[in-house]
């Protein structure tokens, strides 16, 4: 949900993977990210976990300066726009929504399913989600495959 309105997120085949492990460890909590059993946890907490890690990094004297949620989806947005995927594909997997442009004046209602998947799993793979897998430099396709 953003603002309200329901924004769907196709997740990689890596992505499935790590939320099954991490129902497992849910304790039978309807959330995969649960407070306790019937409350998720606060929007606060992934905030408080880059905090953690930032000051973890620093510890160990790792140049990582702090960091937010917000700022990892602007990395996101920034890397996969300089890897030359469809800017549309990229403002609706962040469920933006161009509320100045003609085109919001003319309902743009488009969900480009097929290219977010594709994107999305390029997207784990380019971040070396892909295990064993993995190729030391990986080569994305930026076009939707037919």
């Amino acid at each position: 949900m953003k603002g309200r309105n329901p924004h769907v997120v196709y997740l990689s085949r890596q992505v499935v993977d790590i939320f099954i492990a991490l129902y497992t460890c849910a304790d039978g909590s309807k959330f995969v990210f649960a407070y306790d059993a019937d409350r998720y946890m606060s929007k606060a907490t992934l905030n408080r976990v880059t905090q953690l890690v930032a000051e973890r990094a620093k510890a160990a004297g790792l140049p990582l300066e702090p960091f937010t949620v917000h700022d990892l989806r602007r990395t996101g947005s920034t890397l996969l726009n300089e890897t030359g995927f469809n800017d549309d594909w990229i403002e609706k997997c962040l469920a933006h929504e161009d509320g100045r442009s003609s085109r919001s004046v003319y309902n743009n209602k488009a969900e480009y399913a097929e290219q977010r998947r594709h994107m999305l799993q390029e997207w784990a793979n380019m971040v070396g989600l892909g295990g064993a897998t993995r190729r030391r430099y990986y080569r994305p396709t930026c076009r939707c495959p037919s």
